[in-house]
């Protein structure tokens, strides 16, 4: 492509993000991150969590300039060409100080462009691949690039997104109970709310498995029906014996297929917690979601108690990311004993998930004294 077919692409996504902002309703996200120093930082996470808006939100006060490359008719760009799409981009911006870069890793060879830029100024990377982003990033900028995880909109978010005031009252209290069922049903992909959520949260997740996981897994299977597999089966234990006689796949292919589709981070599989090194590895995970409205879109069920389960362990997820804590979390199960989510970090909490509080089962308490 020449440096003039590649400006008019950068001007017309300038203007498209442009509208996107004065258009719909922006919200300052919890995640707390920040640009400060001359160096890469990696923005990775679900696709439609809001990345691209959130790498301007980190840019805002400095002269940035802003490439995507998921347009279609960037497609084909090589490594060779990225000087070609820099030149461009001082063409219709001037001196920058900061450059945003979407979804480069559809560009072989980027990383090598984004260590000679960073010598320069800052450079935000966002990609949809965790597998792809965060080992090639390692490779190429040993200890220098900061990894930021986004996640789609915490309850939290989604309360303030709907100008709901948290109130302690009867009333209050009812409001809030009524947007968390809603939330867990719509999820917490903001592009959802303005259309047919289910038919929405279907066609990302599918779209998300052929051209990324199948991509990452240089598969030709169609690997959907395993996804969808996965999706119906939210917050029970799946082992690669099962899933490979189910789906005739040898154990090699089912762990890499489940490494894939966790990669792309729709997935979450939960080791065990286990006193035992490498049993954790193993024994049978469980699968969960990123967000607990994927399970409604595709089942049609309220299910309310696996549904508010996927939201505690993806917020427990998020705390760790946006607060930097240290801590892995796993389930636990001992005979017919199961403790939800044990967290371990300096010291080990184990917690249990009901929806409802009234008629909690006793086996529930006894598991986590049993744990203790």
């Amino acid at each position: 492509m020449e440096v003039e077919e590649i400006r008019r692409v950068i001007e017309d996504q300038e203007e498209t993000m442009r509208e996107k902002f004065q258009r719909e309703k922006i919200l300052e996200r919890e995640a707390g991150y920040a640009v400060t120093a001359r160096t890469a930082y990696l923005i990775t996470g679900p696709r439609r969590a809001g990345k691209s808006v959130y790498a301007i939100q980190l840019a805002e006060g400095r002269n940035y300039g802003r490439v995507d490359f998921d347009d279609e008719r960037l497609y084909g760009v090589k490594a060779s060409d990225l000087d070609k799409v820099l030149e461009a981009v001082y063409q219709i911006k001037g001196r920058i100080d900061l450059m945003i870069l979407d979804e480069v890793q559809n560009v072989e060879g980027w990383e090598l462009f984004v260590t000679r830029l960073r010598e320069r100024m800052p450079v935000i990377v966002t990609g949809s691949n965790a597998r792809l982003m965060s080992s090639e990033m390692a490779t190429y900028l040993t200890g220098r690039h900061l990894d930021f995880v986004l996640f789609p909109f915490s309850f939290r978010e989604y309360l303030r997104y709907y100008n709901v005031e948290v109130r302690e009252t009867t009333r209050g209290v009812a409001e809030v109970k009524g947007k968390l069922r809603e939330y867990m049903e719509v999820s917490g992909f903001p592009e959802a709310y303005s259309q047919d959520y289910r038919a929405y949260l279907r066609t990302l997740l599918d779209d998300v498995v052929v051209r990324d996981v199948m991509f990452r897994c240089r598969t030709r299977r169609d690997i959907r029906e395993l996804a969808h597999f996965l999706v119906e089966n939210m917050g029970r234990e799946v082992s690669t014996r099962r899933l490979g006689n189910a789906f005739s796949l040898s154990h090699q292919t089912v762990n890499s297929y489940l490494d894939c589709l966790e990669g792309s981070y729709f997935f979450v599989l939960l080791k065990r917690f286990t006193g035992k090194t490498l049993e954790k590895y193993t024994l049978p995970r469980k699968v969960y979601l990123i967000d607990p409205g994927i399970y409604s879109a595709f089942t049609g069920r309220e299910d309310l108690g696996r549904k508010m389960e996927d939201a505690v362990l993806v917020e427990l997820l998020r705390q760790k990311h946006y607060a930097r804590l240290d801590y892995e979390v796993y389930y636990y199960r001992d005979g017919g004993s199961e403790v939800d989510f044990v967290v371990k970090g300096k010291t080990n909490v184990a917690i249990q998930v009901s929806y409802e509080l009234e008629g909690l089962r006793d086996r529930e308490l006894r598991a986590l004294e049993g744990f203790s």
